[in-house]
C-alpha cells in the first residue's frame, strides 16, 4: 500500500501535467499518479542499479505497460522539455541543490517542482524562491514518527520573510495540530540541549534565541 507521504506528494502534482520524478525507486509515486487518473507523460528517473530494476519490473507489469516512460540516468540529465512538473523526493537538501545546479538550465520549461527534503528546508525555499519560484503550497505530515515537509514551488514572484523561509508561508499561516507538535517536540529537544550547557555561552544564548522565536511564532495568529 502507497504510503502518506507519496500519496500527499501525488496530491501536489497539477492537474494533468507532464511529470518527471526524479530517484523515483521503485516508481510508486508515478504508480498513484496513473491510478488516480493523472492524464500526463509520466517518467521516473533512477541513477541506482537495483532500484532501477525494479521499477523497470514494476511498470512494465500490464496496468502500467508503455504508461511509464524510465530512464537509467541522473538528475536532470534525461528531462527533455516535454515535462513541466517535476518531483525530487526522500533525499537531502544537498543532493537536491546539486541536481538542480547540474542543470539548471533547464528550468526554463519546469513550471513546478515539489521536493520532499528531509534536512535544511530553510536552505531549499531560499533556493528555489532565489530561482524564480514561489512557495504557492506546503504540508507537514507525521509518518512512522518522522515528520516530513512536501512543498511546492511554481514559477512567480513572492516576497517572504526570515520567518517564512524558516518555518514556511503557508505552514506557520494554516498551523495544524501536526505542525504545532512538531515545535512542540524543537521546544522541548532546545530545552533539554540547554539543561547540559554550561560554558558555552554563544551557544546558549543561540538556543535561547531560537527558543524565543519559536514560542513568539506560534504564539502569532
Amino acid at each position: 500500500m502507497i504510503s502518506n507521504r507519496l500519496r500527499t506528494i501525488a496530491s501536489f502534482v497539477p492537474n494533468n501535467t507532464n511529470v518527471a520524478d526524479i530517484g523515483s525507486d521503485h516508481g510508486y509515486l508515478l504508480m498513484q499518479l496513473f491510478d488516480s487518473g493523472h492524464s500526463g507523460f509520466l517518467l521516473g528517473v533512477e541513477n541506482k542499479k537495483g532500484p532501477f530494476e525494479t521499477l523497470k519490473f514494476n511498470v512494465n507489469k500490464n496496468k502500467y505497460k508503455n504508461k511509464i516512460n524510465i530512464s537509467y540516468s541522473n538528475g536532470l540529465n534525461d528531462v527533455t522539455n516535454d515535462y513541466s512538473t517535476i518531483v525530487i523526493a526522500g533525499m537531502g537538501a544537498d543532493n537536491i541543490i546539486e541536481i538542480i545546479n547540474q542543470n539548471i538550465n533547464k528550468l526554463v520549461f519546469i513550471d513546478h517542482i515539489i521536493v520532499d527534503s528531509h534536512t535544511k528546508t530553510y536552505e531549499i525555499r531560499h533556493f528555489f524562491v532565489n530561482l524564480g519560484y514561489k512557495i504557492d503550497k506546503e504540508v507537514i505530515i507525521l509518518e512512522d514518527n518522522v515528520f516530513y515537509e512536501i512543498i511546492r514551488f511554481s514559477k512567480g514572484n513572492e516576497i517572504y520573510s526570515e520567518l517564512d523561509f524558516k518555518y514556511g508561508p503557508l505552514l506557520r499561516k494554516n498551523k495544524t495540530q501536526i505542525f504545532i507538535d512538531y515545535y512542540k517536540q524543537q521546544i522541548e529537544k532546545i530545552n533539554n540541549i540547554l539543561l547540559n550547557i554550561d560554558s558555552d555561552l554563544k551557544r546558549k544564548n543561540e538556543l535561547i534565541n531560537s527558543l524565543s522565536e519559536i514560542n513568539g511564532m506560534l504564539k502569532d495568529s
